[in-house]
């Protein structure tokens, strides 16, 4: 299932077909479409249609992706350097909160309705989309020039990609940039260790979805909104809030660490011991509180994060910004990849004390990572790499 990921991993390499071919506002209605007619398709199948859902799940994933390069490239193109706290405040908070809607949502309305009335309610809010984005010209078209008078007519498309990328990592610091994304979110998916644990503990599933879905939701988008405020008011600048919020979130790890050591691998006696005072319904607090506060850096650290891409990627000669910034997020889509590929296969070898003491110290080494940071909002020179 994996695999269904490949055109978000893919994403730095079709970025200049993109760009060199049709319009940002094209791309943008086209990837609508064809999500709302995949969802129309979806519509006509069953549950049961595993190798049908596969595709069309690869088709939603393929759309999204192209939809994902054109809002990123027109944010570059609009968004000032003063704006671009608020912008990626804005991208990150609705993001969340889509995901945490769509996700409940979801559920709903198949419950309400059926497999099918599900599929039609989405497929009608993408028609909806592109009413919008057509009819209220959110997105101007701008004329592109032709592919074949943009290169030469021996460059071939993988002589394009080659050079974009070599024109990209000479764009300073990218290589470190690159670096510090991916190690900082395989960190905080390693933080997601603990609600494994309290399952092992025996705490019901459904007060644990409560407070590690809803609740963490929650903190998560506060700490992208205190960050957003932080970065709008120019009082810090990205490279601050990084250092600042990744300091912090030491602290809730390591406090679980206590937690997870002083409550043991034994599971509670019984889930009535959580609703009243006890020892095992004071532990469990505490660690959910120590969750919450460490999502809530997590939230202040991914918009930091962000912002600081986006503001390098603005460094960049300005016909690879988008190639440039699709790479940087690219990296962080692998960063969760490479945590859910070694996860269980490393708690089922070490078991999970161990892998949470691993994740943990990655973590606290995220700190003297940012002692190395470049400073993005100082650097004004680009790289010589001339557009042909």
């Amino acid at each position: 299932m994996k695999l269904l990921f490949l055109p978000w991993v893919c994403k730095p390499l079709y970025t200049p077909f993109i760009e060199r071919t049709k319009s940002k506002h094209w791309w943008l209605v086209t990837s609508l479409l064809v999500l709302g007619v995949t969802c129309l398709c979806a519509a006509l199948t069953s549950e049961n249609m595993l190798g049908m859902l596969t595709m069309v799940l690869f088709l939603l994933n393929l759309a999204s992706a192209t939809q994902d390069i054109c809002v990123d490239s027109l944010a570059l193109k609009i968004l000032q350097p003063d704006e671009l706290g608020a912008g990626n405040t804005i991208q990150v908070v609705a993001y969340k909160a889509g995901s945490v809607f769509a996700g409940g949502s979801l559920l709903w309305v198949k419950d309400l309705s059926s497999w099918s009335g599900m599929w039609l309610v989405f497929a009608a809010m993408y028609f909806l989309c592109i009413c919008l984005v057509c009819g209220l010209g959110l997105v101007r078209s701008e004329k592109k020039v032709g592919w074949r008078n943009e290169m030469m007519p021996s460059q071939s498309f993988l002589n394009l990609i080659k050079e974009n990328m070599n024109c990209i990592f000479k764009v300073q610091g990218t290589v470190w940039m690159v670096c510090f994304v991916l190690f900082y979110k395989l960190c905080e998916r390693g933080e997601g260790t603990l609600p494994i644990y309290l399952v092992d503990k025996g705490v019901p599933m459904s007060k644990l979805a409560f407070w590690t879905g809803i609740v963490r939701g929650v903190a998560s988008l506060s700490g992208s909104s205190v960050c957003g405020f932080l970065l709008s008011a120019r009082s810090f600048s990205p490279d601050r809030v990084l250092y600042a919020a990744a300091k912090l979130r030491c602290f809730p790890i390591f406090f679980q660490f206590l937690l997870i050591s002083s409550w043991g691998r034994e599971p509670i006696a019984s889930a009535d011991s959580l609703d009243v005072i006890s020892w095992d319904s004071v532990v469990f607090y505490l660690a959910i509180l120590s969750f919450c506060f460490a999502n809530f850096c997590a939230g202040v650290l991914t918009t930091a994060a962000f912002t600081a891409m986006m503001t390098l990627s603005q460094s960049a000669p300005e016909h690879i910004q988008s190639s440039h910034y699709s790479l940087l997020a690219t990296m962080e889509v692998l960063g969760k990849l490479a945590f859910a590929t070694v996860s269980g296969g490393l708690i089922d070898t070490f078991g999970l004390d161990c892998v949470f003491v691993l994740f943990a110290v990655f973590s606290v080494l995220t700190v003297p990572l940012l002692r190395f940071s470049p400073n993005y909002e100082k650097e004004k020179q680009k790289p010589s790499c001339d557009k042909k």
